[in-house]
């Protein structure tokens, strides 16, 4: 039985697939399963194990189940799962080859994009933290309902192949006994909106945070010498190396950060508008054409794919603040589209293949 003790990982990358940490307490054997993707514990049932193999089923937050049976095998985890794939897993140790586990550090990150890049920064600085990404846009649309499934709704009301389960983001970290460490940043609207919403919901719960506004991060010029980056924007826009940097720089929100957090988002509840954006006061509603004069400001006369007019929207959009993803202009170039202020030759809704033009 001692020898199935230890931190498993997939061979090739650990954050691509589940990690099963093991450990022997009291003489019994006690099993995790962690998602690499997200970073959610799954609930263990109908555990068994003895000299030869280890079985259990692992509950995740979605509903799915995943039934394992482990074996041992020159010194691999031999991994089936329900019955119908095979993965070999290695221990994890550290460099003096004594074992590694898991440190009980949860990082929130304010999208998937920011999570991929602390799951890299994570690893590369040989840190065993968990990372789950909160995946929902709350700078716009509806906000009255504290139900995840409204905004699940809506996002399927405009996109057909929307399918995000975010009731398991909320409970998992509702749920969970390590420690928060949540990252923001506050010059995105994203972000922003994501982390007043956070403070809401965790109450008085203890956590951390690392605000990344503003931050100037130490880079190299071509010559050599050192430099300082532009000021930080978002998590989202920051490499792995400039995120290690930030590991250990966390501190907790003071009692004042947290009302005055919580009574903005209540207010911004209330309001219930198509968008939030960040203004010089913080973030603030915003009408559901907010976006349309720049929108048109980068048509012409000539035909442009609609991908064209939205980036260049956005990239001339970003300073000082970043205010709207590309989902969302879409949704204003079809309606502007609709409302006779653009023309468009093709179907609007595909925006690597449709043309937009200004009407004669």
């Amino acid at each position: 039985m001692e020898d199935f003790a230890g931190r498993w990982i997939a061979g090739n990358d650990r954050h691509t697939t589940t990690t099963i940490e093991i450990k022997i307490v009291d003489d019994h054997l006690v099993v995790c399963a962690i998602d690499g993707s997200s970073g959610e514990l799954a609930e263990i049932q109908g555990l068994t194990y003895g000299n030869e193999e280890v079985r259990f089923a692992a509950q995740w937050s979605s509903g799915q189940t995943s039934t394992y049976r482990l074996l041992l095998s020159d010194g691999r985890l031999v991994v089936h799962v329900t019955l119908s794939r095979t993965d070999y897993f290695k221990r994890d140790l550290n460099a003096d080859g004594t074992q590694r586990w898991r440190s009980g550090i949860l990082h929130i990150a304010p999208g998937s994009s920011a999570g991929g890049s602390l799951r890299r920064a994570i690893r590369s600085s040989g840190r065993t933290d968990d990372v789950i990404s909160f995946r929902d846009d709350l700078s716009c649309g509806p906000i009255d309902s504290q139900e995840s499934s409204a905004r699940a709704r809506w996002w399927a009301s405009m996109y057909d192949e929307y399918d995000v389960d975010f009731d398991g983001f909320w409970k998992q970290i509702m749920s969970t006994s390590d420690r928060l460490v949540v990252w923001v940043g506050r010059h995105s609207a994203r972000e922003h909106a994501f982390f007043l919403a956070l403070v809401d919901r965790l109450g008085d719960r203890p956590y951390d945070i690392i605000d990344v506004t503003g931050l100037q991060m130490p880079l190299t010029r071509p010559d050599g010498k050192p430099r300082l980056s532009t000021p930080v924007q978002a998590v989202s826009l920051m490499s792995e190396t400039e995120l290690a940097l930030l590991f250990g720089t966390e501190r907790a929100m003071t009692s004042q950060e947290r009302e005055v957090a919580a009574r903005r988002w209540l207010s911004l509840k209330s309001e219930n508008a198509p968008f939030r954006i960040v203004a010089d006061s913080g973030l603030v509603s915003a009408p559901v054409d907010v976006f349309d004069e720049l929108l048109l400001e980068r048509a012409s006369k000539d035909w442009r794919k609609v991908a064209r007019v939205i980036a260049e929207t956005m990239g001339h959009n970003m300073e000082p603040y970043i205010q709207v993803g590309d989902l969302m202009l879409l949704t204003r170039i079809v309606a502007l589209v609709d409302q006779g202020k653009l023309m468009a030759h093709g179907d609007p809704w595909l925006m690597r293949q449709c043309e937009v033009r200004l009407p004669d």
